[in-house]
C-alpha cells in the first residue's frame, strides 16, 4: 500500500521560497517513487488557483477557499483540516513554512500520525520579533521532528530548545533541474548586475537602492536588473527615480521563466536582512556568476566561499557592498575567476543526495 504523504502550506496560491521548495519536492516524489501518494494541502487562498504546476497524481486541497488571517485559520480550519486527513488517511505531515507550523500544529494536535516542521526562514533571525518566534517554538513542539535549511539553524535550535540529538535535521534546498538545463558560459565583458526577490521588508530592496547610489558615485557603466514583484514596489521604484538611478537600475516585474534570467550578467547580488537558503544564490552559482552577498546570520555563509567564488559583506554595510562591486566590475580577472570557481561546492547542493535525505527520513518517520 502506498504511503501517503501530506505537504501542509499556509497559501499555495501565492509565489515564495518555501513554495517553490514545496512544489519541487512534491512533483519529484510523486513523478519518482511510486510507493507514495501525495497530497498538498493550502490553508487559504489569497488567489484562484496553486500558483505552481504540480505533477500529474498530485492530491490538492484547499482548506478555507478564500483570503484569511491567521486567527481565521486556527478558529476556523480545525475540524476540516483534520476530517480531510482522517479520511484520506494520511501516514505522514509535512508543515513547510513558520505560518505552516503554527496553524498546523495547533490543528493537527489531535491527529495521531507523525509530523514534521519544515522551518524554511531560520531561528535566530527574527527571535527576538515574538510573532516569528511563537510561530516557530509551536511548529518544532508540536512536530516530530524539525527540518531546517542550514547547520547554523539547526545549532540554534538545539541550543534554544535543549532537543535530543536526531530531533533537529539540516535538509539543503537543491538546484532545480530547469535551472541547470538553461546554464550557459558566463559572459565576461557584461557590466549588468542581476537580483531577484520578493519586493518585501526582508529582502532588502532599500539597502538595494542604497548599495546602487553608493556605486553610481564611482561609475555609471552599469545596469542592475531587479527581478520580482511585491507590496513595496511602488515605494522601490519612488526611490530609484529620487536618487537618480533610473538609467542605472532597471525593475524587471515578475518572470516565470527566470532560469533563462540569469545568462549574461557579471554577478549575482543579494542585499537581504535575513534568509534561510536563499535558492537565487544557488541558481546563480549554477549559472556561474560570482556572488556578492551580506553575511546574515543564515544562508550565505554555507553557499558562499568568501574571496573564491564570491564576496561576503558585513551585514547591511551599504558602502563596503559598493566598494566590493565596483572592484569586481572593474577587474574582469577576478570575476572570472569566481566564475570559474563557482561549482566546487554545488555538490552539496545536488538533487539526488537531497533527495536520498528526504526519503530517508520520511521511511524512518511513517516506519517509526
Amino acid at each position: 500500500m502506498k504511503k501517503k504523504i501530506g505537504f501542509v502550506n499556509f497559501d499555495m496560491s501565492t509565489r515564495g521560497g518555501a513554495q517553490q521548495v514545496l512544489q519541487n519536492l512534491s512533483n519529484v516524489l510523486a513523478r519518482e517513487d511510486e510507493e507514495y501518494e501525495i497530497y498538498i494541502i493550502s490553508l487559504i487562498h489569497e488567489k484562484s488557483a496553486c500558483a505552481y504546476p504540480l505533477e500529474k497524481g498530485i492530491h490538492y486541497e484547499n482548506i478555507l477557499p478564500y483570503k484569511g488571517r491567521i486567527r481565521d485559520v486556527i478558529l476556523k480550519a480545525g475540524k476540516k483540516f483534520r476530517r480531510f486527513c482522517r479520511q484520506e488517511g494520511i501516514d505522514l505531515l509535512f508543515y513547510v513554512g513558520a505560518y505552516a507550523g503554527l496553524c498546523g500544529g495547533l490543528l493537527g494536535r489531535r491527529l495521531k500520525i507523525p509530523k514534521v516542521f519544515c522551518d524554511h526562514g531560520a531561528l535566530l533571525n527574527q527571535w527576538n520579533e515574538k510573532p516569528a518566534r511563537i510561530m516557530r517554538t509551536i511548529g518544532s513542539r508540536y512536530s516530530t521532528r524539525t527540518v531546517v535549511l542550514t547547520r547554523q539553524s539547526e545549532e540554534a535550535y538545539y541550543d534554544k530548545f535543549g532537543y535530543p540529538p536526531g530531533r533537529v535535521i539540516t535538509i539543503y534546498n537543491w538546484i532545480d533541474d530547469v535551472i541547470l538545463g538553461e546554464t550557459g558560459d558566463y559572459d565576461a565583458d557584461s557590466r549588468k548586475i542581476l537580483t531577484a526577490g520578493r519586493f518585501s521588508k526582508e529582502k532588502g530592496m532599500d539597502l538595494l537602492v542604497d548599495v546602487a547610489a553608493a556605486l553610481q558615485k564611482k561609475t555609471k557603466d552599469f545596469v542592475w536588473e531587479v527581478y520580482g514583484e511585491g507590496d513595496l514596489w511602488e515605494e522601490i521604484q519612488q526611490r530609484i527615480q529620487e536618487e537618480g538611478l533610473e538609467e542605472n537600475v532597471k525593475l524587471m516585474g515578475l518572470t516565470n521563466e527566470m532560469e533563462r534570467c540569469y545568462r549574461g550578467h557579471s554577478m549575482y547580488v543579494l542585499t537581504s536582512y535575513r534568509e534561510g537558503l536563499p535558492l537565487v544564490l544557488l541558481e546563480a552559482k549554477a549559472n556561474h556568476l560570482p556572488l556578492v552577498s551580506f553575511d546574515i546570520v543564515s544562508g550565505p555563509g554555507e553557499i558562499i566561499e568568501n574571496g573564491t567564488d564570491g564576496i561576503l559583506i558585513p551585514p547591511y554595510d551599504t558602502e563596503e557592498m559598493a566598494c566590493q562591486i565596483y572592484d569586481l566590475l572593474c577587474s574582469q580577472e577576478k570575476r572570472v575567476r569566481m566564475s570559474e570557481c563557482s561549482g566546487r561546492n554545488l555538490g552539496e547542493f545536488g538533487k539526488e543526495k537531497i533527495l536520498s535525505q528526504w526519503r530517508a527520513l520520511i521511511e524512518d518517520m511513517v516506519s517509526g
